[in-house]
């Protein structure tokens, strides 16, 4: 028996996958890299900056699916996270040597992620039925194209900063993005059914909302990156709270009540399995 066809807009949906997770991995490659080779980071200030960037990451979807359901509707969301992620690679690629222009682009990364990543997966389920067979095989196409997208990114965008510098590295990745939302742009009389793209009461907070709410959301986040003990203090949460932060004496934030180093002692082993846990859930949503 013949396989039903795909519809045409899932084709669409896979393209910007694609794109979104060359422009997302390809960047992330080079982060590391660029804060202690180009910036002069230390190695716990870049990993600390690593680390809340990517906390966030995982953390600002939940937004923006709210947003999603609420306000915008899933096109209209997932478009406004890749002109974001689109913008903050460009910024990371017009000035690559300025800190303060790197805690900014990090921020619109992270706004725009949380507007896409929680959205297109949504957006590709309304194109099936409850009940459609072939709802299995688009989702197997959309991770399937996340896959090729993450295992390009690292190997062209690293060659493109190794080669032409970090500024093309990081253009490179929002190249990647522009270009796959123009090719679903494209394909938007596809998505007409969608809910959330007709809504006239919606109409002109729709256009504000992606800017202005956004950015004040940025300069939120910024100061996260800006202030190193933010961030430390932020990956300290993720991590249960467990983990030691210097005092600027060069001191360890530990707890100084009486026996409080036997118990230290006594928590490393059942810290030390819980962030191989942490570890491994946050590989797990990596792989999605």
């Amino acid at each position: 028996m013949k396989t039903p066809s795909q519809p045409r807009a899932i084709y669409y949906i896979v393209a910007i996958q694609i794109w979104e997770y060359f422009s997302f991995y390809g960047m992330r490659a080079l982060l590391i890299l660029y804060l202690t080779h180009q910036l002069g980071f230390d190695d716990s200030h870049a990993i600390s900056l690593f680390s809340a960037y990517a906390s966030l990451v995982y953390v600002t979807p939940i937004l923006g699916g709210w947003l999603a359901d609420r306000l915008l509707g899933n096109r209209t969301a997932v478009i406004a996270g890749a002109l974001l992620m689109t913008l903050g690679h460009v910024v990371l690629g017009v000035e690559s040597t300025s800190a303060w222009s790197l805690y900014v682009a990090l921020a619109i990364i992270i706004c725009g992620y949380g507007l896409f990543k929680s959205n297109i997966s949504c957006l590709l389920g309304e194109l099936y039925a409850h009940d459609d067979p072939r709802r299995d095989g688009g989702f197997s196409l959309l991770y399937a194209a996340g896959n090729v997208g993450s295992i390009a990114a690292p190997i062209a965008c690293g060659l493109a900063a190794q080669w032409y510098g970090w500024h093309i590295g990081f253009a490179l990745a929002g190249i990647g993005m522009f270009i796959g939302l123009m090719i679903f742009l494209s394909g938007s009389r596809h998505f007409r059914h969608t809910r959330g793209v007709d809504k006239p009461a919606l109409r002109a907070v729709k256009f504000v909302l992606p800017t202005w709410g956004w950015l004040l959301v940025m300069l939120c986040l910024a100061p996260v990156f800006f202030h190193s003990a933010a961030a430390k203090q932020l990956v300290r949460l993720s991590a249960g709270d467990r983990l030691p932060v210097r005092r600027p004496d060069g001191g360890a934030d530990h707890d100084q009540s009486p026996g409080a180093s036997s118990r230290a002692v006594a928590d490393r082993p059942a810290d030390a399995r819980r962030n191989v846990v942490l570890g491994a859930g946050a590989a797990g949503r990596e792989l999605d």
